[in-house]
């Protein structure tokens, strides 16, 4: 796939089927989100592969969770949290882990973090398969970051789901580029 033509055709599934990403494609997208810009090469980010019955798991920890928080929540909204991992048949998990580097600023190495997923979701797409950001509350739920093994000074900063795209994949509308851009003199 031609760069621009990717880049420009890219946008986000919300349904994704089966098969998902093999390791190499994985890794494949790894190594694009590692080239994302980085001041002073801090590479503040870090990556989890959930698939298969890690995703089963992940949903267990998601409703184990979300019940202690809230014991009230009807047995609908239990069975969407159930099935949030389950939407996907890969999950990446990417984490940012904050460098304390007096040079380079925390909104900086957020940025950073931003433009490696971008990459991720590129790389995917280049390879075939298509791909939506999510985060949420579990993002930040202490159990759910426990469970990942996030540390403390580290955030989900996104989970990734990927699958193979569907037979009419959505086509996001796009504004006109002339609205958002001018030369200044």
């Amino acid at each position: 796939m031609e760069l621009l033509q990717g880049l420009l055709e890219r946008s986000s599934q919300p349904v994704l089927a089966e098969p998902g990403p093999d390791l190499k494609h994985i890794e494949q997208a790894i190594r694009a989100a590692l080239c994302a810009p980085d001041h002073r090469a801090l590479q503040p980010w870090r990556y989890l592969v959930v698939s298969g019955a890690a995703r089963e798991r992940l949903a267990a920890i998601y409703v184990a969770s979300q019940q202690a928080a809230q014991p009230q929540r009807s047995a609908a909204e239990i069975e969407r949290l159930r099935q949030q991992p389950l939407r996907a048949p890969t999950l990446i998990v990417a984490i940012l882990r904050p460098s304390q580097d007096a040079a380079v600023p925390m909104h900086e190495q957020w940025l950073s973090m931003g433009a490696a997923v971008q990459n991720l979701l590129l790389a995917l797409h280049a390879q075939g398969f298509a791909a939506i950001w999510r985060t949420g509350a579990l993002a930040t739920d202490a159990a759910v970051r426990s469970a990942l093994g996030v540390q403390a000074e580290e955030s989900i900063a996104a989970l990734v789901y990927v699958g193979s795209p569907p037979p009419a994949p959505r086509r996001a509308e796009r504004p006109q580029a002339q609205s958002f851009w001018r030369v200044w003199s």
